[in-house]
């Protein structure tokens, strides 16, 4: 669905963000209703006035024709989604903005129409609004699937090749034979590993749009002369690369070493596979791009039954070892039915359930509370009228954990920026290069957009503020439901944590009592640095629970102490700005409606 539009150089490309899409959307619909549409595009001071503004907004310099094939590929989705509602068994989901049907209705859809099989995943933002923009369009004909297609392609082919200049197509006998550089497979895995995110693979391969976007990409740095053919060969190459290495790994004995890029094992390994596997002696001494990356675009075609050439080798050389690699891929490959395809709104709903919970002080540690996650997954799947279970969230969360601390350790490199307004990384093309080539592992960000990552940092970015909310949450495991909470000694088995049934709902009269007995035991000497010693807990507990008439333990009243120190810092970073005040009477943080905004901001 996105598109990446290069202006003049690789700074200059148009990266399309959600952001930026729904800005360009506004301006459309705007100037409809101006009455600067005529027939099916707009007039060319519309495009001007749309052009003006847009850069002005991003603070970029894209030219006329960066909006316009923006423009096209819109009414391209939108009639592709408009002829699947036309099918029956098909329908639209507004909460998670993506067509559904049962699944053997998509099946023999697909099965003569491949081409839309990405919209089965993947959700299409703002089609509502889509449908002011084209909807008359198609309906008196002047757009319609099968007279669109040879203009939309000779549009992409007069933006890929100019007007006229390098337009030659060379034939198969006059292709010349690319030899590919380490340089030019990053880059490609970069354009691929973009295309992942944005949803642009079914299956084993990528759509027809995002072949061409790689294509415009490619062409614009390493030459104009490669053609689809080119890149559709390398993708198959670095398949059966891909396809080796993982069945080799999985043999024991056999690792991937990061820092050289190849496979490594001992001589006597290698030397024993290699007598039953000759085809794989390539792979002893050969350096092969990154195998992460490589999982990331391969892994679950692979997955779904893709054999190698050393699988087929060795299934027919070996039964036992073909059994071994079978199970590999019966044990990773789901149906359709229980995969989970998260799409932005999913992500967008899932962050916010988060954030809820960690405000509502209810996330220890690096985890959250066994009754946060069963909140979670009731509206979860109340939302989405899905079925999933906890588990199914619980990675997500990981997932975004990962992605953040990946970030916040990109951000903390000299020249490099957050841009809210594109929702990613920034940095010039040399900070890049220096960076990627000693973390290869960050070259996707280069070109990604994260959503919510001011929400993330929200969510995550206390577990290491200062080392002191750690200290209390000694060594959480993420996967732990309830963490076992440590002070000082391994003490922490002197109380059970509570369980489910007994979630704590705290008042401001249970707040105020609890935060007097706080200062008592620290008046009393009984806090050490960030926390208290087992003598002020039990005293704490004791007193608790006889004024309220509870049965609180420990866990329940470190939870919430956790919960007030956070606050605290929140406050404090606040009115360490200028601009904010404390107001005892109303006690609350207060400042000018400004300087709230552009703080926020």
């Amino acid at each position: 669905m996105d598109c990446q539009i290069p202006v003049s150089n690789d700074r200059s490309r148009t990266y399309w963000t959600p952001t930026m899409e729904r800005y360009f959307i506004d301006l459309m619909i705007e100037h409809m209703h101006r009455g600067n549409r005529i027939g099916h595009t707009f007039n060319k001071q519309a495009w001007t006035d749309m052009l003006a503004v847009f850069n002005a907004k991003f603070g970029s310099q894209y030219d006329k024709d960066a909006l316009k094939l923006r423009y096209t590929n819109l009414w391209r989705q939108f009639n592709d989604v408009k002829n699947l509602l036309g099918q029956n068994g098909f329908s639209w989901d507004e909460t998670r903005q993506m067509v559904i049907a049962d699944d053997y209705v998509w099946d023999a859809y697909l099965k003569v129409h491949p081409e839309v099989r990405t919209y089965k995943t993947k959700s299409v933002l703002n089609f509502n609004d889509l449908c002011l923009i084209y909807g008359y369009t198609s309906a008196d004909g002047r757009y319609s699937r099968s007279s669109h297609d040879v203009d939309f392609d000779d549009e992409i082919q007069r933006v890929n090749m100019g007007d006229g200049v390098g337009s030659h197509v060379l034939s198969n006998n006059e292709r010349p034979r690319t030899d590919w550089t380490p340089s030019m497979d990053q880059y490609f895995l970069e354009l691929m590993l973009d295309q992942v995110g944005r949803g642009n693979k079914s299956g084993d391969t990528f759509t027809k749009q995002a072949w061409t976007d790689m294509l415009h990409l490619f062409n614009e740095k390493f030459g104009p002369q490669y053609g689809k053919r080119v890149l559709r060969h390398r993708y198959k190459k670095l398949w059966n690369y891909y396809s080796d290495a993982t069945l080799l790994l999985q043999e024991d004995g056999f690792s991937w070493d990061k820092t050289r890029q190849m496979i490594t094992a001992d001589d006597d390994v290698w030397n024993a596979h290699i007598k039953a596997n000759p085809h794989a002696r390539t792979y002893r001494t050969k350096v092969l791009p990154n195998y992460d990356d490589l999982v990331l675009i391969y892994g679950s075609a692979f997955d779904n039954g893709t054999q190698s050439r050393l699988d087929q080798q060795k299934n027919s050389e070996d039964d036992n070892i073909g059994r071994k690699s079978g199970k590999a891929r019966d044990k990773s490959c789901t149906s359709d039915r229980t995969r989970t395809y998260w799409t932005p709104p999913m992500d967008r709903y899932l962050i916010d359930l988060l954030l809820d919970q960690a405000l509502k002080g209810n996330k220890l540690g690096q985890t959250f509370i066994t009754q946060a996650w069963t909140i979670m997954v009731a509206h979860f799947n109340a939302n989405f009228q899905s079925n999933y279970e906890k588990d199914i969230l619980k990675n997500r969360y990981k997932y975004l954990r990962k992605q953040f601390n990946e970030i916040r350790n990109i951000l903390k490199q000299d020249g490099f920026l957050w841009d809210e307004a594109r929702e990613m990384i920034t940095a010039d093309d040399q900070l890049w290069d220096a960076y990627i080539k000693e973390h290869p592992d960050a070259r996707s960000y280069r070109v990604r957009t994260v959503p919510s990552y001011h929400k993330l940092c929200v969510i995550f970015g206390e577990e290491s503020f200062d080392g002191r909310y750690n200290h209390v949450t000694h060594s959480t495991d993420p996967s732990c439901e309830i963490p076992i909470l440590m002070t000082g000694d391994e003490l922490n088995d002197l109380y059970s944590p509570r369980n489910e049934s007994s979630l704590v709902e705290w008042t401001e009269q249970m707040d105020r009592y609890f935060t007097d007995l706080l200062i008592e035991m620290t008046h009393g000497g009984n806090k050490n640095g960030s926390t208290l010693d087992d003598v002020a807990w039990v005293q704490m507990i004791t007193s608790f629970n006889k004024q309220f008439g509870l049965q609180c333990g420990r866990s329940d009243l470190e939870s919430r102490y956790i919960f007030l120190m956070k606050q605290y810092d929140e406050i404090s970073k606040l009115l360490s700005h200028g601009g904010f005040a404390w107001d005892e009477m109303q006690k609350m943080v207060i400042a000018d409606g400004e300087v709230w905004e552009a703080y926020m901001k």
